[in-house]
């Protein structure tokens, strides 16, 4: 059986943009209980369900009462609670590039499970409005809380926490204290195992502390996440 022009052309277009969407499918959506919806770009998208892939640039906002699980292809996994807004700003997890991922929480709160230590241009990041925490091979969570203050607790491995990144472009700049102003600039804690750290509404850090897992026994968010961290894959 022959192609005729058109048919040759129409299947070598295909072939080509196979590599190309295969490589802009980041993630996938493993685990949803509720309803959550996707958008790009400001431009409104359509309602998520198990297996729907996700990509660099993606925005994610789960409903009330729900809740979400984002699985990428090296095994790592980002969990949304209720009501929150998660946006894809970097992800690679494809192909011969480091793995790379930078996500901006909005609001709520996010449970993160990295599968491996990172390494050499390796990178894994959560960002919310006053702090970027880095991770260094770890399971922790992040949460963007309504007043604006951010908490991290980190659960296994290390996480740095830093000054957070600047608001997106044409939503002005924030004034600062003066007080504070350096240090919003310049500040990185690390926060280890079993540790937390606080970070005020005005960018202001908090140290390091411990917690208890006793003060987590009810919350249906962290026993959600610890099953299924423990779950066979």
């Amino acid at each position: 059986m022959t192609l005729s022009g058109c048919g040759a052309a129409f299947l070598l277009a295909a072939l080509a943009a196979a590599p190309a969407r295969a490589q802009a499918r980041s993630a996938q959506v493993s685990a949803l209980e509720g309803t959550a919806q996707r958008s790009r770009a400001g431009a409104s998208g359509g309602a998520l369900r198990v297996g729907s892939a996700l990509s660099e640039g993606d925005t994610v906002e789960t409903r009330a009462a729900s809740r979400l699980e984002i699985r990428f292809a090296d095994g790592s996994v980002l969990r949304l609670g209720p009501s929150a807004r998660l946006t894809l700003v970097e992800a690679h997890f494809t192909g011969a590039a480091p793995r790379r991922l930078s996500a901006r929480l909005f609001f709520g709160k996010l449970w993160a499970k990295v599968t491996s230590v990172l390494q050499g241009e390796q990178k894994f990041q959560v960002e919310t409005e006053n702090a970027v925490a880095g991770v260094r091979g770890t399971t922790f969570r992040v949460d963007a809380n309504a007043d604006k203050s951010v908490l991290v607790r980190v659960y296994d491995g290390q996480v740095a926490v830093g000054k957070g990144a600047p608001p997106p472009q044409g939503g002005g700049r924030r004034e600062v204290p003066g007080p504070q102003e350096v240090t919003r600039e310049q500040w990185e804690k690390v926060v280890g195992r079993q540790m937390q750290i606080l970070v005020a509404a005005d960018g202001t850090p908090g140290e390091p502390e411990p917690f208890s897992p006793d003060a987590e026994q009810d919350d249906p968010f962290v026993r959600w996440n610890q099953e299924r961290d423990a779950a066979p894959k």
